[in-house]
């Protein structure tokens, strides 16, 4: 008899010891805070359908996605204020059209453009703040004052 009682008594503390959370618990789960997601790497297009975490970003001049370290020519930093590990990257429409090219600089928000001036002589371009120009192949930009800021030449 005292072994039925003792099987009977060990049997309901393991069922009743598996029981579900009481309500207290419950309450306290619930004010946990939801599990945020992380973005899908890839999942970043920017307004025209750009991939940044692919290195794609929007050109004027070619109307497209591009890449500008695979479809720029790179400019190396020669300033001595200018931070040596970041290149200014130079953009034409195609071999043929450079009426107007588009410049990646570390300091600018976005794509600078300019323009082809034949007033300034060949093989320039300019806008307010900057001025491009090729000679034997090496592209030089400066700014306003004449400061050679990159130089490099096509590869």
């Amino acid at each position: 008899m005292k072994s039925i009682v003792f099987l009977l008594l060990f049997t309901g503390i393991c069922l009743f010891g598996c029981s579900p959370k009481s309500p207290k618990n419950t309450a306290q789960s619930s004010q946990t805070p939801a599990v945020v997601e992380t973005p899908m790497v890839g999942n970043d297009a920017d307004t025209h359908g750009c991939k940044g975490s692919a290195g794609y970003t929007w050109s004027i001049v070619k109307n497209t996605c591009i890449r500008i370290f695979e479809d720029g020519i790179r400019l190396d930093a020669k300033a001595a204020d200018l931070d040596k590990s970041l290149s200014a990257f130079v953009v034409f429409k195609s071999e043929n059209e450079d009426n107007q090219v588009e410049m990646y600089i570390p300091r600018e928000n976005g794509s600078v453009l300019l323009k082809k001036d034949a007033k300034i002589g060949s093989g320039k371009w300019a806008n307010d703040k900057y001025i491009l120009s090729q000679w034997k192949g090496v592209y030089t930009l400066e700014d306003t004052h004449q400061k050679v800021l990159y130089q490099g030449a096509k590869e």
